[in-house]
């Protein structure tokens, strides 16, 4: 399987993924504390926080470069567009967004049924 990205839209997976490392680290300490059938909830929380960070991050660097256009002579300002799988790094934030809540979802349904 291949990656395919443009500008720095792979760093959104690097983002995701020392923070879903981070965060299993946290709820390791935390083991007594919180029930182990929302561990999943927590990692794919702490994931999708380190990715929409990393998105905002991404897109407060990227303010463009104006050019000037030699057959009209209008500016036009060049972004880098910072994408994965040809997807634009906002909409994968938010996605998973979507993937935690859906995730949350399923970890207390399954502590509903297992009580």
């Amino acid at each position: 399987m291949f990656i395919v990205w443009r500008g720095w839209g792979v760093l959104l997976l690097l983002g995701a993924l020392i923070g879903a490392l981070v965060s299993m680290f946290a709820v390791a300490l935390l083991e007594g504390i919180i029930p182990s059938a929302l561990f999943p909830a927590f990692v794919t929380l702490g994931a999708t926080l380190a990715g929409f960070q990393t998105m905002r991050w991404l897109e407060k660097s990227d303010k463009g470069r104006e050019v000037i256009d030699a057959k009209t002579g209008e500016t036009i300002l060049l972004k880098r567009g910072d994408s994965i799988f040809f997807i634009r790094v906002r909409y994968w934030a938010y996605a998973l967004v979507a993937l935690t809540l859906v995730v949350f979802g399923m970890c207390i349904s399954s502590m509903m049924n297992a009580a």
